[in-house]
């Protein structure tokens, strides 16, 4: 049985029904909620990890701080539990959703069967029950798991639905990069709020953004790092925001969707969109401690963590001089073999996302060149299920290269295609044949329509010709409690 999205719920989630995480710190006023950095910043909160065997399940997550309700979240956290696993090891997770509406578990930036990828066909209604299996196959990283039912992801997720799925490997282990205390992992998102405290949602077709930040579901919060070299893992969990973020301190990136990159490469600043992920090297040994620095977002004026730094005894770690060989594909010919045109906030290729249409299909190990093109001036976070790809180029409408930027060398799932904008990537999908996902992750876009279904399979030709849905790869098997 294919399972279905029930309909739209409402728009405004009041104080009375959902509530946001980690408001600690506003400054409210009836009527009208202004944020600002409060006296005394709260402490940020580091995810708690997953305990073995544990279910993890979309549940409320009542924050005991905010006034009334609850927001969503998995195992009643926001971020949800990490999970933290080995390249080689056999993931198994029993996944519940115990929400009174129907979600997703989408595993982001794993190489996962189509049948557990948590794509909108597959949504899990209330009470249902579902075993996640698959092998870890991809490098190491810092992947995510959100909801993706569609037409609802995008409130699911501004309500605090996400958790952070760790990937380790032994050639990661060899560069000995900070940990512990001297690492954060941590997710940026935005928020908006009523008078009441009650937690907005609207859905803008051109992407709700928020007033203030949040930082692992906290608004303004401080923390304190060694004077040493710490990593920073951060994960742009909001809805629509690009955050471009800076410091006082240098920082050096190391890595991003897909894991390390060749080698470190120190920037001035990190740009962010939806769904994407950096790991980042920030280097405190040189200032004194007591010093009180921070993470920014440019844009916005925002102060996003305040950082004290403390005394410490000096580490061995160091910025390595490499980091990890990237084995580059290969294609023949500068032009794409598929082009991909995010035209207003709703279509690709003027096509409005149907979740029984396939869109094309391609054969795993074959590298295709593919391009994602703005249209009509809208910015769009381009996700690719089922596969990472490298950036290779791209220009803008008037002729002008594209830039090369630090963040986006190596492996990506994700990459951000600026107004007026056109990108080439290079992709192949090694690890299954099944049904896979192209959208926009901005996730308003995403729930109007911005997706489309592609194919792969050994015999492309017959695969669009067989292609009905409910009869190829059908949803994961789930029980109703």
């Amino acid at each position: 049985m294919m399972i279905r999205r029930r309909g739209a719920l409402g728009l405004l989630l009041s104080a009375g029904a959902v509530s946001g995480g980690g408001l600690l710190g506003l400054d409210v006023s009836r009527g009208m909620a202004q944020a600002r950095p409060p006296e005394t910043r709260p402490l940020l909160p580091r995810p708690a990890v997953l305990a073995p065997g544990a279910e993890l399940v979309a549940t409320p997550a009542r924050a005991a701080f905010a006034t009334g309700g609850t927001t969503f979240g998995y195992n009643g956290t926001t971020p949800g539990p990490l999970i933290r696993v080995r390249r080689g090891e056999t993931f198994r997770q029993t996944i519940r959703n115990d929400l009174t509406e129907e979600t997703s578990f989408h595993w982001h930036g794993l190489a996962v069967p189509t049948d557990m990828d948590g794509q909108p066909q597959d949504a899990l209604p209330p009470g249902a029950t579902a075993g996640i299996v698959f092998p870890i196959l991809q490098r190491a990283g810092l992947n995510w798991y959100h909801p993706h039912p569609h037409g609802a992801t995008g409130r699911q997720a501004w309500s605090g639905m996400a958790g952070f799925f760790i990937v380790e490997d032994e050639e990661e282990d060899a560069l000995n990069l900070p940990s512990g205390a001297d690492e954060l992992i941590f997710a940026l998102r935005d928020a908006k709020v009523d008078g009441a405290l009650g937690l907005v949602y609207e859905m803008n077709p051109d992407g709700h953004e928020g007033d203030f930040p949040l930082v692992n579901g906290v608004a303004w919060p401080r923390t304190t790092l060694n004077n040493r070299l710490v990593r920073l893992r951060i994960l742009n969990g909001a809805n629509a925001r690009v955050f471009r973020l800076t410091s006082e301190a240098p920082l050096i990136v190391i890595g991003n969707d897909g894991g390390l990159i060749d080698r470190p490469h120190p920037v001035d600043m990190v740009e962010m969109s939806s769904g994407e992920r950096v790991d980042l090297l920030m280097d405190l040994r040189d200032v004194a401690p007591g010093t009180k620095i921070g993470l920014h977002c440019a844009a916005a004026g925002w102060q996003l963590l305040e950082i004290e730094v403390t005394a410490a005894e000096p580490t061995g770690w160091k910025v390595p001089e490499t980091l990890s060989v990237i084995e580059p594909l290969v294609h023949d010919g500068a032009e794409p073999d598929r082009t991909f045109v995010f035209q207003n906030t709703d279509r690709i290729n003027d096509e409005l996302f149907d979740m029984t249409k396939i869109a094309f299909a391609l054969a795993p190990g074959t590298v295709e060149r593919w391009r994602f093109a703005s249209a009509r001036g809208a910015p769009h976070p381009v996700h690719v299920h089922g596969a990472h790809f490298q950036v290779v180029g791209g220009q803008f409408t008037d002729g002008t290269p594209r830039r090369e930027y630090p963040w986006e060398r190596g492996w990506k799932d994700t990459v951000h295609v600026r107004t007026h904008e056109s990108v080439d990537v290079l992709v192949r999908f090694d690890h299954y044949e099944g049904r896979y996902l192209l959208h926009c992750h901005k996730l308003e876009h995403e729930d109007h329509g911005m997706m489309l279904n592609f194919l792969v399979d050994r015999d492309p030709v017959e695969a669009m010709r067989r292609a009905d849905l409910e009869e190829i790869y059908g949803p994961i098997c789930v029980t109703e409690t």
